[in-house]
């Protein structure tokens, strides 16, 4: 016999995505061979999709905590270089509160490019209104090859869209912020 998850936090299992990132199908080769400025503002668009394997787990009166394993592509919104045409995969947790309609997650990302150069992602989501918009902070914390030494802190916001089937969570958002790679030694 399956659990059933209350109304609110079924309603969050639908949107529980709140950072994984996008699904776009643009070509392969379109980031090959690209070179990344060393620092800099930047803008990109994720789509994302998140399954809900793993059954929440009630952790008190009214209070739901749950994990996410997201799935997305990420785009850069001027088509430049950075986190542009990048596959990624976000793993975290959440955490509902009926009682005060709220939410909170903390997961971390890892993005691809077309070279096979990774980039490593942090990001909180304090809490916040549930059925809002939701709005986090990401810190970039390195990554390979060319993004070796990355750093910096950006906003990212993310909407949950209706879900094309059952089990999954579909979403956008947008990153916006800074980042800097530091030179190699």
């Amino acid at each position: 016999m399956r659990c059933s998850t209350p109304p609110v936090a079924n309603r969050f299992r639908r949107a529980a995505a709140v950072l994984a990132v996008p699904a776009a199908l643009l070509p392969h080769h379109a980031a090959l061979g690209q070179s990344v400025a060393g620092e800099g503002s930047f803008a990109a668009n994720f789509v994302g999709y998140a399954t809900n394997e793993i059954e929440p787990l009630q952790t008190g009166p009214g209070r739901i905590f749950g994990l996410v394993d997201s799935t997305l592509t990420a785009m850069n919104a001027e088509n430049a270089a950075f986190l542009h045409n990048q596959t990624g995969r976000c793993l975290g947790n959440w955490t509902v509160d009926e009682t005060t309609n709220t939410f909170e997650e903390m997961v971390n990302c890892t993005y691809t490019d077309a070279d096979g150069d990774q980039i490593f992602e942090s990001a909180t989501f304090d809490r916040q209104p549930l059925d809002a918009p939701h709005v986090g902070t990401g810190r970039w914390l390195g990554g390979t090859g060319k993004y070796e030494g990355l750093s910096g802190v950006f906003e990212i916001r993310t909407r949950t869209l209706r879900s094309a089937r059952e089990n999954l969570v579909q979403y956008v958002g947008t990153k916006q912020g800074q980042y800097n790679l530091a030179p190699l030694e």
